[in-house]
């Protein structure tokens, strides 16, 4: 798989993770402050990088180094085992 998938996949992964997130956190009655933060900041990373990712740019070469791989692909990993975690909770 291409590296700059992976790491601006990865990233719009997690984004979408904290999005899904915020609003399980409000549907559950958490609160409304931080579930909002959550949905915005989630919405904006899924924006920043699944708008990289679908147009096929790869960050001036910054999404093909290899430790912005490693970090992609380990948020996108943590952020959808969080959000398993989550669900399988409730």
């Amino acid at each position: 798989m291409n590296r700059r998938v992976l790491s601006v996949g990865g990233l719009a992964v997690a984004g979408a993770a904290q999005v899904a997130l915020g609003v399980i956190r409000y549907t559950t009655g958490a609160g409304v402050g931080s579930p909002f933060f959550s949905v915005l900041a989630g919405g904006m990373l899924a924006v920043v990088f699944g708008r990289a990712l679908v147009r096929g740019d790869d960050l001036n070469g910054l999404a093909t180094r290899p430790l912005f791989v490693a970090v992609g692909v380990f948020s996108g990993v943590v952020s959808t085992g969080l959000t398993l975690l989550v669900l399988l909770s409730l």
